[in-house]
């Protein structure tokens, strides 16, 4: 593998698995999983909500213990959406299938970072790619970061911005569909290519639209009462949006080899609250059309279709997901899955939201504290097998 290695651990923490080190010359504490049940005091109750109810679009259970309406402290039970994937010994075409569809939300990060990895195990040159999986990574970002402020909108009970942020993401989908056919980029990428017609994306609209209802959020008042001082958390284990909203300049763009972006700039805001978490998705809602914009020049639109016969290696890839850093391990044996491994940022994002959620806040700053970090269930419950 070009750029990561197994056994010394002294990297920055990113998930649930420990067996791999994926970030350069960092030094940092590891969490360990609290495993204990969560003790009340007398006066205190149980508060259960999920797996399915209102306001939760996947399977997801939280255990509160409330007094009446602070919260005291907070388990976030995601086994329900657990799911074992039969991959291993596939080729790889079939195993695409599959992972670009781990969570369609989320299609194209999962999709790229894996045939990044496939391609790192089996030494494929894959720089005439890189423009276009930006572009596709960028434009997923854009729909991922209007759906997050879409939740906070809708938390607050701001219905017309809510609505016309929905409109945004059916555009900003609709320029994705007409690129990829496909709304979610499925069996738009190959090994070494990305199938697209990318004279039809033009985010001009959109940018103006986004900056009028962006504007406007920040006028409001009320809206920013919600989310000022609502979920503080600063932590040194953190990825994605919620890292930078805290200060720390963490971002795959910047430190990972295996997608090679130039001159991107890093926004961060210091407070580390559902406002700062806000601030840094709209602002990279603007970043992520002006990276677009700079990659469309520079695609090669020749074919690179590349043909793998019996070939064998292993590979990783790490790559900045709407959430944070995703990463993904393969190993091939003769063109099949031998081994496969995934990383979600939602694990990281789970913790950092369970302390900040328990940070001074109240029931009714559940949602908007959850909302902000964006967490997929769907792709933290992985097993390949």
């Amino acid at each position: 593998m070009k750029y990561y290695k197994f056994g010394d651990k002294n990297g920055r923490y990113i998930g649930s698995n420990d067996k791999y080190d994926v970030y350069e010359n960092t030094i940092a504490s590891r969490i360990a999983e609290n495993n204990e049940k969560i003790k009340k005091e007398p006066y205190e109750m149980y508060f259960n909500y999920g797996p399915s109810a209102g306001g939760l679009r996947e399977s997801v259970n939280f255990n509160i213990v409330t007094p009446g309406e602070t919260i005291r402290d907070i388990t976030v039970n995601s086994y329900y959406k657990r799911r074992r994937i039969k991959i291993i010994n596939d080729d790889i075409d079939t195993a695409l299938l599959k992972v670009e569809r781990i969570n369609g939300f989320h299609s194209a990060s999962n999709t790229v970072c894996f045939l990044l990895a496939v391609e790192d195990a089996l030494n494929i040159d894959n720089h005439n790619s890189n423009n276009k999986r930006i572009i596709e990574i960028e434009l997923e970002r854009i729909r991922s970061n209007l759906d997050v402020i879409k939740g906070l909108c809708e938390s607050a009970g701001f219905s017309v911005p809510e609505k016309q942020l929905l409109y945004l993401m059916e555009k900003v989908t609709r320029i994705i569909s007409d690129t990829f056919n496909h709304r979610y980029f499925f069996s738009a990428n190959y090994i070494n290519n990305v199938y697209g017609n990318f004279d039809s994306i033009k985010l001009d609209d959109i940018y103006k639209e986004f900056n009028e209802i962006y504007n406007g959020l920040l006028e409001s008042k009320i809206f920013m009462d919600r989310i000022q001082e609502n979920g503080i958390v600063k932590d040194a284990n953190s990825t994605g949006p919620a890292a930078r909203a805290s200060g720390y300049k963490y971002d795959a763009r910047i430190d990972s080899k295996s997608l090679v972006y130039n001159n991107y700039n890093i926004f961060a805001m210091e407070d580390g609250d559902t406002f700062s978490r806000f601030m840094v998705r709209s602002n990279e809602i603007f970043s992520s059309i002006e990276i677009i914009n700079n990659n469309l020049n520079k695609i090669n639109n020749n074919k690179n279709d590349v043909k793998i016969e019996n070939k064998s290696g292993e590979g990783a890839a790490r790559i900045e997901s709407p959430q944070g850093d995703i990463f993904y391990y393969a190993n091939i044996e003769n063109n099949k899955i031998k081994e496969l491994s995934i990383i979600s940022p939602s694990y990281l994002n789970i913790e950092l939201f369970k302390k900040a959620i328990k940070n001074n806040n109240i029931l009714t700053d559940f949602f908007f504290v959850w909302n902000s970090f964006g967490i997929w269930i769907s792709e933290l419950e992985v097993d390949f097998i």
